[in-house]
């Protein structure tokens, strides 16, 4: 069960309720999500580095090497030379995994920067140096190299993994977060945000460089890693789920929410990627955001924000998640209600066990969410 007031999670945690970004952790929080009759979709594939070059040099590009999520750790002359030479010896590299999205694109998860390496000694943009075994290759570059060994870089064989629908999310990310443990660890909204790239992606970005936003939020939800823009998706995806907007665009129905919140967020990002920049749901969730953010700024901040209250002797609570998404969605609701009606519903929620028990224990599990929103609706 989460339990966001669990001692045991990092004390240095920027929100309550973080812990649902770890790969390694969320799904833990309910009993009736996607395991054990989950469908994981993993063709077995090779490809020589010649054929996924050009695929990447393609346009638009059929290999995606760069997803719009920042790496802390970037390869080193050393480790690229390394790789070549590995190759030009024979010996086998690790498989490669990659996502295929609904335009055939395919997005590397694992392996990005071992392709990069390749592509880049081909392209000549570094030389071999300082090698352990092949020491009469140093200071070749890829045309330096005789026909047979340039041949043998690109004809070189990968093993490729490809996840393909209709594996869930969560499975994706739980299989992201394994073969990713010895690298730099991903969370669930920067793998979301390299999946579904598109207008879903676009609006995210721009909602969290809003100055409402910023002012609301206090300034706190760091850039880095993608939290800030975890809680305009999860404003966007329980809004339009409260106001039936959403569309599963694999049954064609609304969405429905099944107590697993990667599956309900992917497919919400996945619906908006289907509708054009200028279609009225996104003016429509670009203008009630900017508006409730507003509001909240001028009425919620100076009571407190979304932050609940301070328990004795201790320090000042971070920003509650739950707290921001379900609050949010009662000040769309009650736009046209006074500063003081506004005041006196949050103050009486903070009040309410059964409110606060849904922001801190289970918090994505269908019954909690359901309880939530049973009491937010009592305002409306």
């Amino acid at each position: 069960m989460s339990d966001i007031n669990n001692p045991n999670l990092d004390s240095d945690i920027k929100f309550e309720g973080e812990e649902t970004l770890d790969p390694s952790l969320s799904g833990k929080s309910s009993t009736d999500g996607v395991y054990p009759n989950a469908v994981l979709n993993i063709v077995r594939d090779t490809a020589s580095v010649f054929q996924l070059k050009r695929k990447w040099e393609r346009i638009p590009p059929l290999l995606d090497l760069t997803p719009p999520f920042q790496r802390e750790l970037v390869w080193t002359t050393k480790q690229k030379c390394e790789l070549i030479e590995s190759i030009l010896m024979g010996i086998p590299l690790p498989a490669f995994y990659m996502r295929e999205d609904s335009n055939g694109v395919y997005i590397v998860v694992d392996g990005k920067q071992r392709l990069s390496a390749l592509f880049d000694f081909i392209d000549g943009k570094f030389k071999l140096d300082n090698l352990s075994i092949l020491r009469d290759k140093d200071k070749c570059y890829f045309n330096d190299l005789t026909p047979i060994e340039q041949n043998k870089i690109e004809d070189y064989s990968l093993n490729v993994n490809v996840i393909k629908s209709p594996t869930e999310d969560r499975v994706t990310f739980d299989l992201f977060d394994r073969v990713n443990r010895s690298g730099t660890k991903l969370n669930n909204q920067e793998m979301r945000n390299a999946l579904y790239q598109g207008t879903s992606t676009k609006l995210i970005d721009e909602l969290a460089k809003i100055e409402p936003f910023l002012n609301a939020t206090e300034k706190s939800l760091p850039k880095k890693h993608m939290k800030d823009r975890y809680f305009v998706l999860r404003f966007i995806a329980f809004y339009m789920w409260q106001e039936q907007l959403s569309i599963d665009i694999e049954t064609g129905e609304k969405l429905e929410y099944k107590s697993n919140v990667e599956d309900f967020l992917g497919k919400t990002m996945r619906y908006l990627n289907t509708l054009p920049s200028n279609y009225y749901i996104i003016g429509q969730i670009k203008e009630v955001f900017r508006c409730v953010m507003k509001r909240a700024t001028e009425v919620i901040l100076p009571l407190g924000g979304f932050r609940l209250p301070e328990e004795d002797g201790k320090q000042r609570r971070p920003l509650n998640m739950a707290f921001f998404e379900s609050l949010s969605y009662l000040l769309v609701k009650t736009f046209d209600k006074s500063d003081e009606y506004i005041a006196s519903i949050y103050l009486e929620l903070l009040e309410d066990k059964d409110y606060i028990s849904t922001l801190t224990y289970s918090v994505d599990s269908t019954p909690q969410i359901q309880k939530r929103y049973k009491i937010i609706r009592k305002y409306i």
